[in-house]
């Protein structure tokens, strides 16, 4: 099954939020890509923390009590990677078609008095997924500033990401869905994922 509408994969804005945070002094998200490379399982356990929008910023807090729906099926976190619970995880391997080439790094989550596992996508492989043309760069580099994706190059893919001349496609906050998986993500209502159409042609 194939849709010509493509979504670019976000967080919902929350007033506030739990987070879920790596220990003080872990290494930046793009120094622990290559670390990560042939292990299913982050090394360090993340903990969950309330995360509201004050006066002067990002207010941060150990008390959830007063949040709504604490744990999410698309978690915030502090390494910006695309952390998911394990029904959502389910959701997508279920629906992949099998060129996507991705896998799962297990990551274990702290918060309210108990532990939770969750997942973190990253792709096996660099996909060609962009119509080269259309797509913005910085002058003179690779590095995209908007997509636009070549629907002969997507049209097999129910998840995609980016390339990058670094390993940053590997683990990425850059993922992109069908139509058919938004759908099935809406139907579940699922908390926490928030959809923005992309450019394809």
């Amino acid at each position: 099954m194939t849709a010509n509408n493509y979504y670019f994969l976000t967080i919902k804005n929350y007033k506030e939020v739990a987070s879920a945070f790596a220990p003080e002094k872990t290494k930046l998200s793009h120094e622990l890509i290559p670390e990560l490379d042939g292990k299913n399982e982050l090394p360090f356990e993340l903990n969950l923390v309330k995360l509201s929008v004050g006066e002067n910023g990002l207010i941060k807090s150990d008390d959830l009590s007063d949040i709504e729906n604490v744990w999410l099926d698309f978690q915030p976190n502090s390494l910006a990677w695309p952390l998911m619970s394990e029904r959502f995880k389910n959701l997508i391997c279920e629906n992949l078609t099998g060129k996507e080439s991705i896998d799962w790094i297990q990551a274990k989550i702290n918060g309210e008095n108990e532990s939770r596992m969750y997942y973190i996508m990253r792709f096996e492989k660099m996909l060609d997924v962009l119509d080269v043309e259309q797509t913005l760069f910085v002058k003179g580099t690779d590095h995209i500033i908007r997509p636009h994706f070549s629907i002969e190059k997507v049209k097999e893919l129910c998840v995609f990401n980016t390339p990058d001349s670094h390993d940053f496609w590997k683990i990425t906050s850059g993922i992109y869905i069908n139509e058919h998986l938004k759908k099935k993500i809406l139907k579940e209502k699922f908390i926490g994922p928030a959809f923005e159409k992309v450019r394809v042609s």
